[in-house]
């Protein structure tokens, strides 16, 4: 049952797929690498998204990761799977649902926050508000000594050290994955494929949308990575309010369909009033609704489209059902080429064509 491996153990091993950024040298050996500055002419005017191109690469991405053909087939209980799929959207509509699926917002958020975006913050400072949180320590350790992110043969064992390495731009994308995974509550070990699959996906996308932010919207990454990872949040919400309604339906087979209808339009919504709970700025809630009407949320919208659509391209890619060029294409005629090459570097790590 897809649904059922989905719940098993949806987002799990989250902290070793973090290695996606690519680190530069700098004067200090310190540092991280991402879209080379835009002029300001390149960057007035945005390049407004095909409508249907996101969407339809989104599906796409969906489909292959859940193991079914492009085209549904058609199934003989349509007015069973209707009732699941009405009872989902009342449940994830009541006024209580974060009492049920939303979880909690991760107790050092703001006081990351407010560390990683002040210049003047020290390592040590920062450094101190990771240490009180066990879980946080260990996750940033962990990803601070993987093979993409370790700047020396000897071991990192203090935070502190760790900061220092990875340089102030490098501990921002660290540390949103580290505060957003634990919430997650991922179980101990990887039930399904499609758990996977759509992990790696909000990796690629929160990677790409920060990226994305700083260097052509001139708008904070850390929020627009944050913006990322609930987009993905809020899918594993999707997910589960829809495994949890064919439970209680066991004659009842999971239908994909029924599930990507609800994914694509509950996600947007749900992501938002996640953000609002975590009380993040207004800006990341509006852009994540797709109701951005000022001009950093207008931004942070663009640039959380171009980010999951780099996502969605690169697991087609994986999934070998596009060729690397086809999906350079596509993003290049999103953003300049320059940017299209940079972000495809920061979505596939490891492509051995980028070595060529």
């Amino acid at each position: 049952m897809i649904l059922s491996a989905i719940v098993a153990a949806l987002l799990a091993g989250a902290v070793a797929a973090w290695a996606f950024g690519r680190r530069r040298a700098d004067g200090r050996g310190q540092g991280w690498s991402f879209v080379p500055e835009t002029s300001q002419d390149a960057s007035a005017a945005p390049v407004a998204l095909d409508p249907a191109l996101l969407p339809g690469m989104r599906q796409r991405f969906l489909r292959a990761a859940l193991g079914v053909d492009e085209a549904g087939a058609t199934d003989d209980d349509a007015s069973a799977h209707q009732q699941v799929a009405d009872e989902v959207l009342l449940a994830l509509e009541r006024a209580d649902l974060s009492q049920r699926y939303i979880p909690r917002r991760p107790h050092l958020l703001p006081q990351l926050i407010q560390s990683v975006n002040d210049s003047t913050a020290s390592a040590r400072s920062i450094g101190r508000i990771i240490g009180s949180d066990p879980v946080l320590t260990v996750n940033l350790l962990r990803i601070a000594n993987s093979s993409l992110y370790r700047f020396q043969q000897q071991e990192v064992r203090s935070i502190e050290r760790a900061v220092t390495l990875v340089g102030n731009e490098g501990i921002r994308q660290i540390i949103s994955a580290a505060l957003v995974q634990p919430v997650m509550n991922p179980p101990e070990r990887d039930g399904g494929r499609f758990s996977q699959r759509l992990w790696d996906y909000t990796l690629r996308m929160s990677l790409a949308t920060a990226d994305h932010a700083r260097s052509i919207e001139r708008e904070d990454g850390f929020s627009a990575q944050l913006a990322g990872l609930l987009r993905g949040l809020g899918m594993v919400i999707v997910v589960h309010a829809t495994a949890e309604a064919y439970s209680r339906r066991q004659t009842l087979a999971p239908s994909p369909e029924v599930l990507l209808s609800l994914l694509e339009r509950c996600t947007p919504q749900l992501a938002a009033r996640i953000a609002r709970q975590w009380e993040l700025s207004t800006d990341v809630a509006a852009a994540l609704e797709g109701q951005a009407a000022w001009p950093r949320a207008k931004a942070l919208a663009r640039s959380l489209e171009v980010g999951e659509l780099a996502a969605a391209l690169s697991m087609l890619c994986r999934e070998n059902l596009m060729e690397t060029d086809e999906a350079l294409q596509l993003l290049a005629g999103c953003v300049p080429g320059h940017v299209a090459e940079w972000l495809w570097k920061r979505v596939n790590p490891d492509d051995p064509q980028q070595d060529e």
